[in-house]
Formats: structure tokens, sequence, C-alpha cells
């Protein structure tokens, strides 16, 4: 599978551990692996397409701005895909596995540069 994630932190990573249960190529991991939790979104975008890896966040607040800012500037992204809690209940885990499984299969081997979907 050609797209590689990185789950925010608002996401369990036991998103990620079934996700790649039913994807066993796909490259997935949660920021809780890393010390980024605490970066700004901006210097996370900046590290997430240097490793051309397509955030999951639940922050569609401030994070679209953030991406528009970088396109606006020149710059790229690896990718953003947004779970909404007004669609995707914060607690509905389950519900959020499925619709990223939705996605992978129908977009895990294409290039999801400077692309932004909604769960």
């Amino acid at each position: 599978m050609k797209i590689k994630l990185r789950l925010d932190v608002h996401i369990t990573p036991a998103v990620a551990v079934a996700l790649k249960r039913r994807f066993p190529a796909l490259d997935v991991k949660s920021i809780h692996e890393t010390d980024w939790a605490a970066l700004p979104d901006e210097v996370l975008l900046e590290l997430l397409d240097a490793e051309n890896r397509v955030l999951v966040t639940r922050d569609v607040r401030t994070m679209p701005g953030h991406t528009n800012a970088r396109i606006a500037s020149g710059k790229t992204f690896a990718g953003t895909l947004y779970a909404d809690s007004k669609r995707l209940r914060q607690a509905d885990t389950r519900g959020l596995i499925q619709r990223l499984i939705q996605v992978l299969e129908r977009h895990g081997n294409e290039d999801f540069k400077c692309r932004s979907g909604w769960l």
C-alpha cells in the first residue's frame, strides 16, 4: 500500500493496531509512538511532509487553516484525513476504523500529497 498514515493525538493507538491487522503492508503509526504530540501544528505538518505521511486527525477547527497556509506559501503537505466529531463521535473507534478501511480500499495506492478528505 502506497499511503502511509500518522494518527494524531486524539486518536487511540488501537486504531493503528486494527488497521495493521486488516492491511499488513500498511505503514501506520500513532503520534503516541513519537515525542511529537506537543509540537505546534505547523511543525508537525513539516515533519509529516518530509516523511510523506498522511495525518489522520480530529482537529477540524485549526488544521485546515494550517494546510491552506502551507499551500499559499508554496509549500506542500503529505495529506490530511479529518474525522469530524459531528459526523463521527470521539468514542466511536469502531466507526473510525471502518471509515479508514473504506478510504484505504479506495485510495490506499494513490499519492495523497496536498489532498484532504473527510471520514
